[in-house]
C-alpha cells in the first residue's frame, strides 16, 4: 500500500515537473469550458427559434454535444488541479470523441439545418414515431414552386442559418482545440513517463549495487 502511495506521488512530482506544459492543457481545457458553454447557449437559442417558427430540426443533438464539450473541458481542469494521471489520460479520450465524432455531428446538423432553410424545405410523414406501418412514407419538397395547400399540411424544416453558421464555426474551433489538446496532452504524458522511469532507474540503481556486492561476498566466503 505504502509502494502504491509512492508511485502516485511520483506520478504527481513527475506532472508537476513540466509546469509550462500543464499550463498549457489547462488553459486548453478552459477553452473547452468556454466554447461548451457558448454552444450550449447558442442550441438552445437555435431550439427556441425552432419552436417559435414551428419549424423541425434535429432538437437536442447539437446541446448534448456541447454539453459534451463543456464536461471535457471539466476534466482535463481536474486533470490539470490534481495532477492525476487517470483524469489527463481521460481527457484526451475525451477530445479524441469530440475530433471523431461531437464535432462532425455538429457540423453535419447545422449544415442540413441550413439547406433546408436555404431552399425552403418542407416535409411530411403519414406515420407516428411509435406506429409505423409497413406502407408507411416521408417526403421532402423544395423550392417556391409548393402551393400554400401543400404547406398547410407539411411543416417547415432548418433554422435560421445565422445561428447554425456560427455553430459550425466554433465546432471547427473546438476541432483545432481538440487537436492541438490531443498533441499536448499526449506529449505531457510520454514526459512524464520518461521522468518517472528516470527517477525509479535513478533510485533502484543503489539497490542493485548492493546486491552485487553481497553476491560477491557470498562467492568470496564460498
Amino acid at each position: 500500500m505504502i509502494a502504491d502511495m509512492d508511485i502516485v506521488s511520483e506520478m504527481r512530482k513527475s506532472f508537476n515537473s513540466a509546469p509550462r506544459m500543464v499550463n498549457h492543457v489547462k488553459r486548453l481545457a478552459e477553452g473547452h469550458c468556454l466554447l461548451g458553454i457558448i454552444m450550449l447557449f447558442l442550441a438552445a437559442t437555435a431550439d427556441y427559434l425552432s419552436s417559435r417558427n414551428n419549424t423541425i430540426r434535429l432538437s437536442g443533438l447539437e446541446e448534448c454535444c456541447s454539453f459534451y464539450f463543456l464536461l471535457t473541458g471539466i476534466i482535463g481542469l481536474a486533470g490539470c488541479t490534481t495532477s492525476r494521471r487517470g483524469l489527463v489520460a481521460a481527457f484526451l479520450l475525451m477530445c479524441l470523441h469530440s475530433i471523431f465524432i461531437f464535432v462532425p455531428g455538429i457540423i453535419i446538423s447545422s449544415s442540413f439545418d441550413i439547406h433546408f432553410y436555404q431552399h425552403e424545405c418542407w416535409g411530411e410523414c403519414d406515420w407516428h414515431l411509435l406506429n409505423i406501418p409497413n406502407s408507411s412514407r416521408c417526403q421532402i419538397l423544395c423550392g417556391e414552386g409548393l402551393s400554400d395547400n401543400q404547406k398547410s399540411q407539411m411543416t417547415r424544416l432548418g433554422t435560421d442559418m445565422r445561428v447554425d453558421a456560427v455553430m459550425i464555426s466554433l465546432a471547427i474551433l473546438e476541432l483545432l482545440f481538440s487537436v492541438l489538446t490531443v498533441a499536448v496532452t499526449a506529449r505531457l504524458m510520454i514526459l512524464s513517463d520518461s521522468r518517472l522511469r528516470d527517477k525509479v532507474r535513478s533510485e533502484m540503481q543503489p539497490l542493485n549495487e548492493v546486491d552485487r556486492e553481497k553476491m560477491n561476498d557470498s562467492r568470496d566466503s564460498q
